[in-house]
């Protein structure tokens, strides 16, 4: 498979009973169910109403063959085509804020990292603040919950000098006060924004 020219998405299963510590399971399941065709399933995420498989196709005709075999899993709920897409500032914070509190935390990293890029100073420092949460919550989702802490005592070294209580609508203060407890309590909580 030529890894230059491949299409990626995101597959959205329906999530009846499968917690974040099922995450590998399903992964080789689904890996397993569709080893007859060309495609590279990178990494399998579980949130509440939703199983997230990251996959990569050379041909897009194959997606609904694809779609068929993962069934087995669970029924499908979504799918979508991750590609360049530029929005402008408000969007992508208003749109990494909505991927955030419906648990797709890589797409809210996405969202966020457009933004950050045109950032500077200490609005770059709380961006990366903020990506970094979204990262660590990406590791909870496949059960990596070592990573997970370690990722968000990143985040909070980020927000430091962050003297905003609040930013585009997201109250600051209450992602500290929360992730100060999770490290604390060494207990993930989940939270929206």
């Amino acid at each position: 498979m030529n890894k230059h020219n491949l299409y990626r998405y995101m597959v959205y299963l329906d999530n009846p009973q499968f917690v974040p510590i099922d995450a590998d399971l399903i992964l080789k399941k689904s890996r397993e169910l569709t080893n007859s065709l060309d495609i590279i399933i990178r990494d399998c995420r579980i949130a509440s109403d939703f199983i997230e498989l990251d996959l990569s196709i050379e041909k897009k005709e194959i997606i609904d063959k694809i779609l068929n075999l993962l069934k087995k899993i669970s029924s499908i709920k979504e799918i979508i085509e991750v590609k360049e897409r530029h929005l402008s500032k408000e969007e992508a914070i208003t749109r990494a804020i909505v991927f955030f509190n419906d648990e797709k935390y890589w797409w809210s990293h996405e969202a966020l990292e457009m933004v950050w890029k045109e950032a500077s100073g200490r609005e770059k420092q709380l961006l990366n603040g903020l990506i970094l949460i979204c990262a660590a919550l990406v590791h909870f989702q496949k059960n990596e919950n070592n990573i997970c802490f370690s990722i968000l005592e990143r985040s909070m070294v980020k927000f430091l000098n962050v003297k905003d209580s609040t930013y585009y609508g997201i109250n600051i203060d209450k992602i500290k006060i929360l992730i100060r407890q999770i490290l604390e309590n060494k207990k993930i909580l989940k939270f929206k924004i």
